[in-house]
């Protein structure tokens, strides 16, 4: 007998799983993982319904449930609420399956029952989102790829960047920015651009200048881009990256909400910072000094590439005294 389940409404799922191929209407539509299931909650199941409204009384036909069985509760110091990490497993479990593929996958709700215990719903929980409503953009995950996750998870979960202050930031501004709504149509709902940028930021960019410059130049070398496929890249981020700048400096969007309802662009980028935070987390060490060594050596700003922002702050100066005084500063240090 088990000692706790996690349980967890998950919304805009699809599966082959999830297709009845024979008469059988009341066994669960179910993908099956080592040690945990997605069962997609459909019509022809009432019963599997009211068993997810056990936990979830607000669960509706479309969405799917998640379990996991503990044969004991994982320590994990100061946690009071007496289910260990398991909290913690369904944030790390939302991760993964985030980054094998883009869609708009939301962990709705999660609850927790224990051995002797009726289900307890867990409040609040920081990525636990219900703002992503039915999506257009679904997250897809396939029968035959259940084995391929595994191992995709079992990598990212074994570097040593897994536990690193720099990814904490990282994964949190990703999964905040997956667990809010996304609607193009409207600038008042575009603000995941803002957190996908800022998990970016987090992951290649410690230093506070040069900032767009390295973003972009660490990721084409990060993720070893050249030519054609390394052009359009660049052009993508600088354009997503002037996005993010009009929003967090209270701009308007309207000339620039085309891009972002360009499917195919923002498909592009969703893909995109996917690969960087998974070629970052394999890639760039944990520890701080040895991480901005690694990034320098992706890409840092060259002489002439400073020269040309120093020209640029100088020509910005308006008081000819103020010039005068920092060309009469500049010949000083040249001379020394």
């Amino acid at each position: 007998m088990s000692a706790a389940t996690l349980r967890i409404l998950a919304r805009n799922i699809e599966s082959d799983a999830f297709s009845r191929k024979n008469l059988d209407f009341i066994s669960p539509l179910r993908l099956q993982f080592s040690d945990f299931s997605i069962e997609y909650l459909h019509q022809g199941n009432r019963r599997r319904l009211d068993y997810a409204r056990n936990t979830f009384e607000d669960a509706m036909f479309g969405e799917c449930l998640i379990e996991r069985e503990y044969q004991s509760i994982p320590p994990m110091p100061e946690a009071y609420s007496g289910y260990g990490a398991i909290p913690n497993d369904a944030e790390d479990l939302l991760l993964l399956l985030r980054l094998f593929h883009p869609g708009d996958l939301a962990f709705v709700a999660v609850g927790v029952e224990k051995q002797g215990s009726p289900p307890a719903r867990q409040y609040p929980h920081r990525v636990i989102s219900n703002l992503v409503n039915a999506s257009t953009r679904p997250f897809t995950l396939n029968q035959a790829e259940t084995s391929q996750w595994e191992n995709f998870a079992a990598s990212l979960r074994s570097s040593e960047s897994w536990n690193a202050d720099w990814f904490q930031v990282a994964r949190r501004s990703f999964l905040y920015g997956g667990g809010k709504e996304f609607n193009p149509s409207f600038e008042s709902e575009v603000d995941r651009v803002v957190d996908y940028v800022t998990a970016l930021e987090a992951a290649l960019v410690p230093e506070t200048d040069f900032v767009g410059r390295r973003l972009k130049n660490r990721a084409l070398g990060l993720l070893k881009l050249v030519d054609e496929k390394a052009r359009a890249t660049k052009k993508l981020l600088t354009n997503i990256y002037s996005i993010r700048s009009t929003l967090v400096h209270g701009g308007s969007l309207k000339s620039q909400l085309s891009l972002l309802q360009d499917r195919a662009s923002w498909w592009d980028f969703e893909q995109l910072v996917r690969d960087l935070l998974i070629a970052a987390l394999r890639n760039v060490p944990a520890e701080e000094k040895a991480r901005q060594s690694y990034l320098a050596g992706v890409y840092e700003p060259d002489d002439a590439a400073r020269a040309e922002d120093l020209v640029k702050n100088f020509n910005a100066i308006k008081d000819p005294l103020a010039k005068a005084n920092l060309l009469t500063s500049l010949r000083g240090g040249i001379a020394a």
